[in-house]
């Protein structure tokens, strides 16, 4: 069988007795492949060693037959039966036999104690049922104004505003291109000024349901305020709408609440301002079966005609 090994030295026979050394072999025992004869380089730079393959008989090896393998098999055990221990009345352990797979145990019958007698619905003590409180009822309070209290104005004073409400609302009608009058109509309370527009087209001045008198109003009642001393209330009204509006407010009142008092159902009213939510309170206020009061914020402030619950009435 032929071996070999590669071998390095400086130069090939160098390499070639490296190789010898190593096998412990005659030069005519080996054949010799050089690989590389190798450089010598200059003053050493560049220099590689010489390498060669030596090639070298050795003795073949004796095959050792393989020994079998043997593949233990496992013995399958007997199965005995387990073997029960019980015990006698003296406390003796004694063996005995399993039962067989195929044994059906006979049912045994226990004694179970008696139930206990149930008791019929009749003998039980019912519970006392609690008698349900009423409802306590919190009746609706109607917000009919209070009556305010008048305080005089001085007749100087007076004066002043009705020069200053004149002009100011003259000024006004000028502004809008309407073409109308301001009349001073007589003192009906010590302390409200009113004003009559009169002229051709008062429909402009009157407004969607008397919105712009209104703001015609409110205006000049902050132009008289920061401007006098003493508080003056300016009423201002044209054709008659006010009184107008007022009666037609009053029948819209005791229509809505004859509906109230027939369904029991309570009913809200349009958005008012105050001076009109003030008719509709004051014109129910002795109406029987009927209670009012105001829900919601500026300016959608609402009345409520409701059934008053504490009205009984007379057969």
């Amino acid at each position: 069988m032929q071996k070999f090994i590669e071998t390095t030295g400086e130069t090939r026979d160098a390499a070639i007795q490296a190789a010898l050394k190593q096998l412990g072999l005659d030069r005519d025992d080996v054949s010799v492949e050089v690989l590389d004869n190798g450089k010598k380089g200059f003053l050493g730079i560049g220099a590689t060693p010489a390498r060669v393959r030596v090639t070298y008989e050795a003795p073949d090896e004796p095959v050792k037959p393989a020994e079998p393998v043997h593949t233990p098999v496992e013995k399958k055990k007997e199965e005995k039966p387990e073997k029960l221990s019980i015990t006698t009345d003296d406390d003796t352990p004694r063996l005995v036999k399993a039962a067989p797979a195929d044994f059906v145990p006979e049912k045994l019958e226990v004694e179970r104690p008696p139930r206990r007698e149930r008791r019929e619905r009749g003998d039980r003590p019912r519970r006392e049922r609690r008698e349900r409180r009423p409802r306590e009822e919190h009746p609706i309070t109607p917000s009919v104004p209070k009556e305010r209290e008048l305080i005089p104005v001085s007749e100087e004073c007076m004066k002043k505003a009705e020069v200053l409400a004149t002009d100011f609302v003259a000024g006004l009608l000028e502004k809008m291109g309407v073409e109308g009058k301001v009349t001073i109509l007589p003192q009906v309370e010590c302390d409200q000024l009113r004003i009559e527009i009169s002229g051709p087209d008062m429909g402009p001045v009157i407004g969607r349901r008397g919105d712009t008198l209104d703001a015609i109003q409110y205006l000049g009642s902050l132009v008289l305020n920061n401007a006098l001393d003493e508080h003056v209330r300016l009423s201002v009204d044209t054709e008659n709408y006010r009184v107008k509006r007022m009666e037609s407010l009053e029948r819209l009142a005791r229509k809505m609440a004859m509906k109230v008092v027939k369904s029991h159902r309570s009913m809200t009213l349009e958005p008012m301002n105050p001076y009109e939510r003030r008719i509709i309170h004051a014109a129910l206020q002795d109406f029987n079966g009927v209670t009012t009061y105001s829900t919601g914020t500026e300016p959608g402030r609402r009345v409520v005609i409701a059934p008053d619950s504490s009205y009984r009435p007379h057969h």
